[in-house]
């Protein structure tokens, strides 16, 4: 298997990733997502050997069943503790050695003493994931609780979705011409922004209500938006296909990986996904032609997979369809939703009440200025 060399910060990444920074607990039915009392582990080493090397362990058992013919499985991982400067290797199946800074250096990789570094690696008849992680990050409240869906450290959140991209995504088809490949954010077309962030409420409230009403309205605003700002709509369409899709997958991944004693089946995972969006709302909210691709994507996967079921067909047929760069889950949704009746489109707040709700979603993630 071949990959493309790639070596990603993941900390600048986050920061435009609609990946929420101040998530509560949440409890449902005795099931706490979100940083636990459990979660105590004071240095790197013990953090890989104890809950790293489990999470990679849980997923691997579920990993062929989240995506059809799923590639980003029997993959290892590199972890580099940067303040004492030790490496070490973890399995799929969770069992972790020591390795020499010149055996890790073997694997091609090109160790940086930055927050968040990755690469993908391929040698020595291995790949997977090269991964650096601080103390200062180990330690940092803010980023324990980053990630509801996980509910720890976030280096298990790289390795999934990074993974994603660099093993399932990396067979897909490419668009001939990626309309935002600079990742610019368009905040200053404020009504194609507030249009979006209306539909990613609409497709959460669809999806955790299990609401044809909400599923409606939803696809009302995508068809206003996409045929009434074009130059946008193009802007966001491959990144809703690349960016959201890995960010489902991540979900999924993690809260298998995260909670194995509570999270065992598909219908479980289900429903934790249904509490994470009624409970930690913001978190899976945010703005900008980049940063909202990871929400508009995943929260439309999650609801394609929620159809799929009411229709009684298999979820991997639409995971299947975007491997074309003609679709993404949005627009795959719009084609084969069943819905009676299409509302005319409505706006739900003017563009100043979406600022005001931006600057609120900023301020929960600790972003705002």
């Amino acid at each position: 298997m071949e990959f493309k060399k790639s070596a990603i910060v993941l900390g600048a990444i986050a920061a435009v990733a609609g990946l929420g920074l101040m998530a509560s607990h949440a409890h449902a039915a005795g099931t706490e997502f979100g940083i636990t009392n459990a979660r105590a582990d004071k240095d790197v080493d013990t953090y890989v050997h104890k809950t790293f090397a489990n999470q990679v362990k849980a997923y691997h058992k579920v990993a062929p069943s989240l995506w059809p013919k799923n590639k980003n499985v029997n993959q290892y991982a590199i972890v580099n503790g940067v303040d004492d400067k030790k490496f070490w290797m973890v399995t799929p199946t969770g069992k972790v050695s020591d390795m020499t800074k010149k055996e890790a250096l073997s694997y091609d990789i090109d160790p940086q003493p930055i927050s968040g570094w990755f690469m993908s690696f391929n040698a020595h008849g291995k790949s997977g994931a090269f991964m650096a992680v601080t103390n200062e990050e180990l330690h940092d409240t803010k980023r324990l609780v980053r990630y509801p869906h996980l509910g720890t450290y976030d280096l298990f959140i790289t390795y999934a979705h990074e993974m994603f991209h660099a093993t399932e995504q990396e067979g897909w088809a490419s668009p001939k011409k990626h309309y935002n490949a600079e990742q610019n954010e368009y905040m200053k077309h404020t009504d194609a922004r507030r249009i979006r962030l209306q539909l990613q409420e609409q497709l959460m409230a669809a999806y955790t209500n299990k609401s044809e009403k909400s599923l409606a309205q939803a696809l009302a605003t995508y068809r206003y938006y996409k045929q009434n700002y074009e130059k946008d709509y193009k802007a966001t369409f491959e990144d809703d296909r690349m960016e959201g899709t890995a960010y489902y997958y991540e979900i999924r991944s993690s809260l298998f990986a995260g909670y194995p004693d509570k999270v065992k089946t598909m219908k479980q995972n289900d429903a934790a996904v249904r509490t994470l969006f009624k409970q930690n709302r913001l978190a899976y909210l945010d703005s900008g032609a980049y940063a909202e691709t990871y929400n508009v994507g995943a929260l439309a996967s999650f609801v394609l997979d929620w159809q799929a079921d009411k229709q009684g067909v298999s979820r991997d047929t639409w995971k299947k369809a975007m491997d074309s760069a003609k679709t993404n889950p949005m627009d795959y949704l719009d084609k084969h939703a069943k819905i009676f009746y299409i509302p005319p489109y409505k706006a739900t707040m003017t563009n100043a009440e979406y600022k005001t709700m931006y600057k609120k979603i900023l301020n929960y993630k600790n972003l705002a200025d």
